[in-house]
């Protein structure tokens, strides 16, 4: 029996865990996964851990702590099940209050449950296995060393085979079953009813599992939840790429070319007297500025982070087949990479988040070793540049010239809750041709910072999160209702 509970203590922890980051994918699509949303997830799967320990350690002085623990285990395997119902038809529902609430309310109604009686799981583990109050310190150790044993497992499994590959509600089916089904054997307590019960949860959860949609493809990983779609109105038909719901690419069908105003722009400003003959785009994405590049008889290595993404523009978005995939993170390329190229492309937006890791001053100075002589670099750019909302475009700025590059800011428009900016960055005096980088200039708007986006202090997510918050609700409200 004993070693029974300690496989089941195995699992209890690895559903943990698989609540947790299935949780936070779960949340993405809604409110993104910046600071704020991880920040909520954590905080309350602590705070429901905590409570469950709390509620375990009262029961376990009460008659029958084995049928306790058995019941308790029934709850959270149902309530694990149940995520993605929650997910789907309340989530969205709270989305609609203002976002700190709405963020916590609905990280409360997917997680607390499942997780408030996986924790309370635990103090009854150790009283079925402790016969003395010596003997209790020995068994509450083995108990969460095999629990942690469960979570760090689970972790890996989760995020590198089965959240890509049967995406988070299977995942979480299976978990839940396995918890379900692992109690009823180790108990020997089956009914029909718990059989019947199990089955009602499964079938809940398949309901919404399988719901028909119109996706192209659809992914999840612990990035995100990509997805590929067709938008079709009487004007035009647009496949759509997006990354927990925010539209990474748009492309016209008919055309075959973006619909995105900032690609217009680069378009506009790339060196047409000098045309790149080799080019490095990091965030490939749909691949617009990659074929893009091509078409101006550029050679183009494109590096994704996600394998999912380049799939996606291959399959979907006609990814010229002459351009250089290369799936890494945008940092680790760079710091390996010894080619030279006239023009690099940061493109690295991750729903409406940017890496800050790949724009440090760091970084900077290792990507002078890989610029030719006359090399540009662009950097596309969320579109705050005022006040508060702007700080973490000025911190860029600022680290993008104390680094030694000559740094334009530009813009096609003056809405900043609709754009982009890019940053036009080089080691020598721009100038593309065409006069047009000093039309779109927006330096006037910066706010003047002393921050540096550094390795040591990557200051940049804590600047542009108010920014991402903004740019996401804002985006968010008006697509979803146009």
């Amino acid at each position: 029996m004993l070693r029974k509970l300690l496989f089941l203590s195995f699992i209890e922890g690895a559903a943990v865990m698989a609540a947790e980051l299935c949780g936070a994918k779960l949340l993405s699509p809604i409110f993104g996964s910046s600071l704020y949303v991880w920040a909520s997830v954590m905080g309350i799967t602590l705070a429901a851990l905590a409570l469950g320990y709390f509620f375990g350690g009262l029961i376990t002085q009460r008659p029958d702590p084995a049928k306790k623990l058995f019941g308790i285990l029934m709850a959270a395997s149902l309530f694990l099940i149940l995520m993605p119902v929650i997910s789907y038809y309340l989530v969205p529902r709270i989305s609609y209050i203002s976002f700190f609430p709405a963020v916590v309310l609905s990280t409360v109604s997917l997680l607390f449950f499942p997780v408030f009686f996986l924790g309370a799981s635990s103090p009854l583990f150790i009283a079925l296995q402790s016969d003395t109050e010596n003997h209790a310190g020995k068994v509450s150790g083995v108990v969460y060393a095999v629990s942690t044993l469960g979570g760090i497992l689970a972790t890996f499994i989760c995020g590198f085979w089965l959240m890509p590959l049967i995406g988070l509600n299977y995942t979480l089916l299976i978990f839940g079953s396995l918890l379900f089904v692992s109690s009823l054997f180790v108990f020997k307590i089956i009914k029909v009813a718990h059989l019947f019960l199990l089955a009602v949860f499964v079938y809940l959860n398949l309901q919404f599992t399988l719901k028909k949609n119109l996706s192209l493809m659809e992914s999840d990983s612990i990035l995100g939840h990509l997805e590929v779609r067709d938008v079709v109105s009487n004007e035009r038909a647009v496949r759509l790429l997006t990354i927990n719901n925010i539209i990474q690419t748009e492309m016209d069908l008919k055309t075959k070319k973006s619909v995105s105003g900032y690609i217009d722009l680069l378009d506009t400003l790339i060196p047409y007297s000098t045309v790149p003959s080799s080019a490095l785009l990091v965030g490939l994405g749909g691949g617009s500025i990659a074929n893009l590049l091509v078409q101006k008889n550029s050679r183009v290595c494109g590096v994704e982070f996600d394998e999912r993404i380049i799939k996606a523009a291959k399959d979907f978005f006609f990814l010229d087949k002459r351009i250089k995939t290369v799936c890494e993170d945008g940092r680790y390329f760079l710091n390996h990479c010894k080619d030279k190229f006239d023009l690099i492309v940061f493109d690295v937006y991750k729903s409406e988040e940017q890496p800050g890791h790949i724009i440090t001053s760091e970084s900077l100075e290792k990507i002078k070793s890989n610029l030719k002589p006359g090399a540009i670099m662009y950097i596309n750019w969320h579109g705050y540049s005022n006040k508060l909302l702007g700080k973490g475009t000025s911190i860029l700025y600022n680290t993008l010239v104390h680094a030694g590059f000559k740094t334009k800011v530009t813009s096609l428009s003056k809405d900043e809750n609709h754009r982009n900016i890019i940053f036009i960055a080089c080691l020598e005096d721009y100038h593309n041709g065409k006069g047009k980088e000093d039309v779109y200039s927006i330096k006037n708007e910066l706010v003047l910072t002393d921050l540096l986006n550094t390795d040591d202090k990557q200051v940049l997510e804590k600047y542009n999160a108010e920014a991402n918050k903004t740019w996401r609700n804002n985006y968010l409200r008006f697509y979803q209702n146009n």
